[in-house]
């Protein structure tokens, strides 16, 4: 059996010391390879550059000598039989849901970062060893047997966390044949009571929609901070979410962020965990692995977590509308749809689909995805059936059979929910496949589910009006398009002084240096603005979309 043994010898230096025992039953090179990205960021994140000071030693202590071939891929010749034993260092120095972080408070893991792939033997089970003060609490999402810590292969390992800290809370719930835990580190500033009931709840739903739960066991592992921010990653037996400030959970509407996230990654355990693209079935994570299926990893479940948030009872109906909002808000000074479609940049996300990028290039496969995903489910309903029948229907063909799915595949599932093909072949055409401003049908089906969307200017002036939208130093971060601004101001430009006029607006900016005075006139038409959702008269549309 393959062997981890980790322990972190100075936490203030950040750095564990990982030393990996691999048995050798025959006399040929053995590669390994670390991973370059993680499931859930199609992004190479080149965790080789953390590692220092590896070395490789045989059964009698011999130095062997150890050759890089490429960039995160090693190789070693064994000179005999025996059991050989790589050492190495890993910083452990970034903290959010999906990385590896260590302090005198804590060693946390996301073992994809640090541990090697032996390739050839990635079938073969593993034992995972963390070493750390006695009084310690831990708690991961690798299987446990008698309180030793295991993988089934290679591909389980990298799917898996490791939390253990000083102090964590803890609590539990069973639902059916799946034991559910919650383990939080900082301080909790809610009712911890209640925030179990409500996971409960939206777990219920969500397995009651599916039929079942993929594992038997499932971890939330909470890490609450001190400082801003907000990450959670997929696992199939777990979840990890970062999220602060802890302070601010005492909020409702902070809470209801990390409500949000929590159900968001649950609904991953069955889709991408389990439901998957077939190119991304099984990882390959010694390299880039290109899909096209942006709109259903993300958007259906960006789509799906909030939407249970509703059935569940936790949202309330207003509650609902203002996270939709907010989908809506941010799509709206988005105008990359215009160069690439959903498929597109899906595709790209290797190259910047996490970062901002240059002006409107892409789109966002998490609210741009929702937004296709809401239009699909609107218009299953109207054929007695729903977006979630169809990911019951992927889930039992190809999630719960462990088999890839192919786009194509996907959308003959859905083709199999309506008897008018025309309709929303010419929907995939257009929003899917196409670059067709997706807000004219999303209004459409919002109305009937008995919502009108309405538009208002931005309260700040300088959007609505001029169409230039910037931080609060002054930097300006974006132009609408269709706006004098456009061809006036650039990105980065810093707005010193405006002045309104009567013929408009003046601005004195420095650009990169320079001085410069701009005259801008007020647009006729609204350019940035923001989206509400008016409750007019609920229907029985609404009622199967909350209830079904």
């Amino acid at each position: 059996m393959i062997n981890y043994q980790i322990k972190s010898n100075n936490p203030a230096s950040q750095f564990v010391q990982i030393s990996l025992y691999i048995p050798i039953k025959q006399i040929s090179p053995v590669k390994l390879q670390l991973p370059a990205w993680r499931a859930g960021r199609y992004q190479l994140a080149n965790y080789a550059q953390n590692i220092r000071n590896l070395s490789i030693k045989s059964s009698t202590g011999k130095q062997i000598s150890c050759s890089k071939l490429t960039k995160d891929l090693w190789e070693f010749s064994p000179d005999q039989l025996g059991e050989y034993q790589v050492q190495y260092e890993y910083h452990c120095a970034k903290m959010d849901a999906g990385a590896c972080w260590v302090d005198d408070e804590q060693i946390y893991l996301n073992f994809v970062n640090c541990c090697f792939e032996v390739v050839g033997r990635s079938e073969e089970k593993i034992q995972v060893e963390v070493n750390h003060p006695q009084h310690y609490q831990c708690c991961t999402t690798l299987l446990t047997e008698d309180n030793r810590f295991f993988a089934s292969n290679f591909q389980q390992l990298a799917d898996s966390s490791f939390l253990a800290a000083k102090s964590l809370t803890h609590e539990s719930f069973k639902l059916g044949q799946t034991n559910f835990h919650l383990w939080f580190h900082g301080e909790i500033h809610f009712d911890l009571a209640e925030f179990k009931v409500n996971v409960k709840r939206f777990a219920e739903r969500q397995i009651e929609a599916f039929g079942e739960f993929p594992v038997n066991e499932y971890h939330f592992i909470y890490q609450l901070l001190p400082y801003s921010h907000y990450h959670g990653v997929e696992h199939q037996r777990g979840t990890v979410i970062t999220f602060g400030t802890a302070e601010s959970l005492s909020d409702r509407k902070q809470l209801n962020e990390l409500m949000g996230v929590s159900c968001h990654e649950l609904y991953h355990a069955w889709n991408v965990c389990q439901i998957r693209p077939q190119e991304i079935m099984p990882y390959d994570f010694s390299k880039e692995a290109y899909h096209e299926a942006g709109w259903m990893v993300e958007g259906v479940t960006t789509y799906m977590g909030d939407l249970f948030l509703l059935k569940s009872g936790y949202f309330s109906l207003r509650e609902y509308c203002e996270t939709f909002e907010k989908v809506l808000n941010r799509e709206s000074v988005n105008f990359g749809w215009r160069s690439q479609s959903i498929l597109e940049s899906s595709f790209d996300l290797w190259i910047d689909g996490y970062e901002a990028g240059i002006p409107d290039k892409k789109v966002s496969i998490y609210t741009h995805g929702a937004l296709i995903a809401f239009c699909l489910d609107a218009m299953l309903l109207d054929e007695n059936s729903s977006l979630h029948q169809v990911m019951k229907i992927l889930w039992q063909r190809f999630g719960k059979e462990k088999v890839g799915y192919s786009l194509d595949e996907v959308w003959e599932v859905l083709l199999s929910q309506t008897e008018h093909p025309d309709h929303f072949n010419q929907f995939h055409k257009d929003y899917i496949a196409g670059k067709e401003d997706i807000f004219p049908v999303v209004e459409k089906h919002l109305a009937s589910l008995g919502f009108e969307m309405e538009t208002r200017p931005k309260e700040d002036h300088l959007s609505s009006a001029f169409g230039v939208i910037k931080l609060e130093d002054g930097r300006i971060t974006k132009t609408h398009p269709a706006s004098e601004a456009s061809k006036k101001l650039m990105v980065g430009d810093l707005i010193k002084i405006q002045e309104l006029t009567i013929d408009g607006l003046k601005l004195s900016i420095e650009r990169f240096g320079r001085n410069l005075e701009i005259e801008l006139s007020a647009s006729k038409e609204l350019l940035f603005r923001d989206h509400f959702l008016l409750d007019k008269k609920s229907n029985a549309k609404r009622t199967a979309w909350i209830n079904g």
